[in-house]
């Protein structure tokens, strides 16, 4: 008995909306299996590289297509100060290739899906982005758990998913084969906040201020972990809901506190409109910001009179790729590119570079990304780890206001 494709979908939304339940309670229960203790030793997540040991598949025809799909699993919005700059980016890189004659003349396309809702209507456009588009690999998406919400439909589907933005440590320690991070994790960024930061200069009266979203909660985790790896005792923990934030609230709580820096994980509307309410005299404690897509170190530095401690992802000191890369991306869009541009840009090249060798198979496509060994970049070198994280080294900046308020 044959099963049409429309009842396949079916079976697998089914399949997917169990997961996805199941897999949501973990998360927001803050659980990660990064290692576990066996006897007298921790054995980690890390400990041996993660494989993909299923069926290899057959190599597609190129007479059988007219063009090769890749996914972004984002908003279609070049107006979103983080969707934009993927958009811009991966563009970009395809407009390249095409230019050079595509996939041995087969033009590159690039397909857009998304919901707002990602624990919903989500994970239904990435089914649709996997099997009606039939992409060959998936980017995305904005954040961390529209990521997971991707990584658990191309774990079922065997697509490669390329992650430019996302910094949640959870979607590599689980060790699912299909995903591959590029920006540094929380992990990295908390230790470098810590040691860099206030380590070096000698902060101990310190407060933290976090979203209560699922990003919020895990940089949260990991920075108070990294607090007391340095005997620092945060003087306060404000956990924010952008539903119910009342910023004058907010900011009178914060005035019964001496404190030498606040450490800040929020969304990028909220970090300016409390940036730029904060009074005059909060000049004198310094803004610690990790990476966070859609703010920039700059325009923070014009509404604020301190000091800003802020989260470059990688190095662009002596990069002449990312140069070229900047001036070809200012030439056509008429802005310098953020971090997130440039990890999208790279994330096409090697997957472009990974099709031209493994040839049209998705699971053979997966076994040549995972596999590069390390690929120049214009973030720098690529290389992953045994779960398919990055290894990469953010740079803290600090910055002093530009002009005052």
């Amino acid at each position: 008995m044959k099963i049409s494709s429309q009842n396949k979908m079916k079976a697998l939304q089914l399949i997917v909306s169990l997961i996805l339940i199941y897999y949501h309670t973990l998360l927001s229960q803050g659980q990660s299996p990064e290692s576990f203790e066996a006897g007298e030793s921790t054995i980690s997540v890390f400990d041996k590289p993660v494989e993909f040991t299923g069926w290899k598949g057959e190599v597609s025809s190129l007479q059988m297509l007219s063009e090769i799909h890749i996914g972004l699993f984002i908003p279609y919005d070049p107006a979103d100060p983080v969707a934009g700059p993927i958009l811009q980016a991966a563009e970009l890189a395809i407009s390249e290739f095409n230019s050079n004659g595509g996939y041995y003349g087969l033009p590159f396309r690039l397909k857009t899906r998304w919901s707002y809702n990602p624990w919903g209507a989500g994970s239904k456009e990435m089914i649709k982005l996997v099997y009606e588009d039939s992409v060959w690999a998936v980017i995305g998406s904005l954040d961390g758990t529209a990521t997971h919400i991707a990584q658990q439909i191309v774990t079922k589907a065997w697509v490669p998913l390329l992650s430019p933005v996302s910094a949640d440590p959870t979607l590599t320690y689980i060790r699912i084969p299909w995903i591959f991070r590029f920006p540094p994790d929380f992990k990295i960024q908390t230790r470098v906040i810590a040691q860099q930061g206030i380590e070096t200069a000698s902060l101990k009266k310190v407060g933290l201020i976090t979203s209560t979203n699922h990003d919020g909660r895990t940089f949260a985790k990991d920075m108070i972990t990294q607090l007391g790896n340095i005997q620092v005792n945060p003087l306060f923990h404000f956990e924010i809901s952008a539903a119910n934030l009342d910023i004058n609230e907010l900011i009178r709580r914060l005035g019964s506190y001496e404190i030498e820096a606040m450490i800040w994980y929020l969304p990028p509307p909220i970090i300016k409109e409390l940036i730029g309410k904060l009074p005059n005299n909060a000049g004198k404690s310094a803004i610690i910001l990790p990476w966070i897509p859609g703010v920039t170190a700059e325009e923070l530095s014009k509404l604020y009179d301190g000091k800003i401690y802020f989260l470059q992802a990688f190095s662009t000191v002596s990069n002449p790729a990312y140069t070229i890369f900047a001036d070809k991306y200012f030439q056509r869009f008429g802005i310098y590119p953020p971090a997130d541009a440039a990890y999208t840009y790279d994330a096409v090249r090697l997957l472009v570079h990974s099709l031209f060798i493994s040839g049209l198979s998705r699971s053979r496509l997966r076994e040549e990304i995972a596999g590069i060994g390390t690929f120049e970049g214009v973030t720098g070198k690529i290389c992953w780890d045994n779960g398919g994280g990055n290894h990469t080294e953010p740079v803290l900046k600090i910055l002093q206001a530009i002009e005052s308020k």
